[in-house]
């Protein structure tokens, strides 16, 4: 973690009013965007901190539709939206040394929230491209059948398949995966029947793989 703020980037609003306009810029941790033109992007999560203000103003913009400025580390900035529906959560952060805790949002589209929740489409937005994880989280959207040691072979075919396409990321390595159910299965039953997939050997319940998305998450500013 340490130098971890230097990861970070910044998102600013802007808000211009008849008389008066109101910017300000606050360090960004998190950010998932879904290219959509050169300079815009659809946002799926942004995760930032701030002050009181700053931060009751964000999550005011997110439900307004508002558009902000993203600044990538590498200097890169974009124009992004959550779109309509999107939600928010707002905590506190306590920092040693420091009298006043700083605000922490984060808000998601309304297409990420579908995926956490389970909901089946033929678009899977995942925030990390770990083989393990993008298996397991495909097995649990969609309800396939499976076991976690199918991993590496399934991602691979995916990809080769160009199922599986990188988004934009900070702080993460976001990607979608595009398909219904019956694509995944097909995918299976390819692997099965050229035996690069097997069956366990005895029947029982399935033990997946312990994943921890905040070790994923911290794996990135490590």
């Amino acid at each position: 973690m340490k130098n971890a703020h230097l990861r970070f980037g910044h998102l600013t609003y802007t808000k211009v009013f008849k008389k008066s306009t109101t910017r300000f810029k606050v360090p960004l941790d998190r950010f998932l965007g879904e290219p959509d033109t050169n300079a815009q992007m659809k946002a799926h999560l942004i995760s930032v901190i701030g002050g009181d203000t700053q931060i009751a103003a964000v999550s005011a913009a997110v439900i307004n539709r508002d558009w902000f400025t993203i600044e990538a580390p590498d200097g890169s900035s974009f124009r992004v939206s959550l779109g309509g529906n999107a939600e928010s959560y707002r905590g506190s952060l306590l920092l040693e040394g420091q009298k006043r805790p700083l605000r922490h949002l984060v808000a998601v589209s309304e297409e990420l929230a579908q995926t956490a929740s389970g909901k089946s489409t033929e678009r899977t937005i995942l925030i990390h491209d770990s083989a393990q994880f993008v298996w397991a989280s495909l097995a649990y959207v969609h309800g396939v059948p499976g076991i976690s040691e199918w991993a590496d072979w399934i991602v691979d075919e995916l990809k080769r398949s160009k199922a599986i396409q990188p988004l934009v990321g900070i702080g993460c390595r976001p990607v979608l995966v595009t398909g219904a159910k019956g694509r995944f299965m097909n995918c299976i039953g390819r692997g099965l029947r050229q035996r690069k997939l097997r069956f366990p050997d005895h029947n029982g319940p399935i033990q997946w793989n312990s994943l921890s998305l905040s070790e994923l998450l911290l794996s990135e500013v490590a």
